[in-house]
């Protein structure tokens, strides 16, 4: 009788090191290993960044009028442009984007 606890005993001791061994060669994964070198961004941080924003103002007469339209102009800059500057836009040939 004895000698079956003893056995027990033993084979869940051996379970319990092979598991453990393994866990450790594995490593945790509860936690996820952050990269430092990555091109994703969050997606929460610039949705929240997009509803603090303050109202930008226009590229050319510099008023915060609300809503800008951008427009591309020729050297390959963006240009954010009220509805007052529409016609600045059109007189240039600004590509709206």
């Amino acid at each position: 009788m004895q000698m079956q606890y003893a056995a027990i005993v033993v084979v869940l001791l051996v379970g319990v090191f092979v598991y453990w061994g393994y866990r450790s060669r594995k490593g945790h994964p509860s936690e996820p290993k952050r990269s430092t070198a990555s091109n994703v961004i969050s997606m929460d941080r610039h949705r929240k960044a997009k509803q603090s924003a303050v109202e930008q103002p226009c590229s050319s007469c510099k008023k915060k009028n609300g809503k800008l339209i951008f427009y591309a102009q020729d050297n390959g800059t963006v240009v954010g442009l009220c509805k007052d500057c529409k016609a600045k836009a059109k007189k240039r040939d600004m590509l709206p984007l």
